[in-house]
């Protein structure tokens, strides 16, 4: 059975979202990360949240400016920021962490420095029969449920970290190269709490597919030191 037109989207919210506009004139409202070169800031994601008078916001939104930097609004209303945290990443660089308790005594600058990580590989098979005779790519998404507690919040999601896509094999079969998360100083903290999530993108389109998931509880293949072959599938849509 050839897979089902309709795309299947899974939403992921990030906690108490406020977009970032442009950047405005005022310094204290502004937070600025320096990307060290051969990295480009363009291909830094970030993850941030900051609270003040105004409560606690949160996004994904960086504007890279010249100087090889981001820049993150951080005021909301004519109010400034008190606190700001922020995880960033890189294709096969070290997670990065950032946190500052106090915007008021501190200066408003960050740094994201690229180690590189060894990488791993992760092989898996889909059934060909529900692919057809189109062409595919995985997507894997890095699930950063450790977020959560970094930030200091107590329920919540972040929208995930993008890790990569491969193309499918006429077979079913793939090879993710995926960076080893276990190699990196964050993983004592965060073992339990990292998840991977895939989705089938049309090599045609680009577009997304399908959500697929693997036998667990959530759907997502935990982070680990090793991977066997995972076995993707594509949910049948309930009628």
């Amino acid at each position: 059975m050839a897979i089902l037109r309709s795309v299947l989207f899974v939403a992921l919210i990030v906690v108490v979202v406020v977009p970032c506009g442009a950047q405005t004139g005022n310094p204290e409202d502004i937070f600025t990360i320096s990307i060290a070169a051969p990295t480009a800031a363009k291909d830094v994601q970030v993850r941030y949240f900051f609270t003040g008078e105004f409560g606690g916001r949160g996004s994904s939104e960086a504007v890279p400016v010249d100087g090889n930097k981001l820049v993150i609004k951080t005021g909301v209303e004519g109010k400034s920021a008190k606190t700001f945290k922020a995880i960033a990443y890189a294709p096969g660089c070290q997670l990065v962490t950032i946190s500052v308790d106090d915007l008021t005594a501190a200066n408003h600058q960050g740094e994201f420095h690229c180690l590189t990580l060894p990488t791993i590989q992760l092989h898996g098979r889909i059934d060909p029969l529900r692919l057809g005779q189109r062409k595919f790519q995985v997507e894997v998404l890095y699930v950063c449920r450790w977020a959560m507690p970094f930030f200091g919040i107590q329920e919540g999601s972040t929208s995930p970290l993008q890790l990569g896509r491969v193309n499918v094999a006429s077979d079913g079969t793939f090879t993710l190269e995926l960076p080893d998360f276990t190699a990196d100083p964050t993983w004592p903290n965060t073992s339990k709490e990292a998840e991977l999530m895939f989705y089938l993108r049309d090599s045609a389109t680009g577009g997304r597919a399908a959500h697929l998931i693997t036998g667990s509880h959530s759907g997502n293949l935990q982070v680990a030191t090793g991977y066997s072959e995972v076995v993707l599938e594509i949910p049948t849509p309930e009628m």
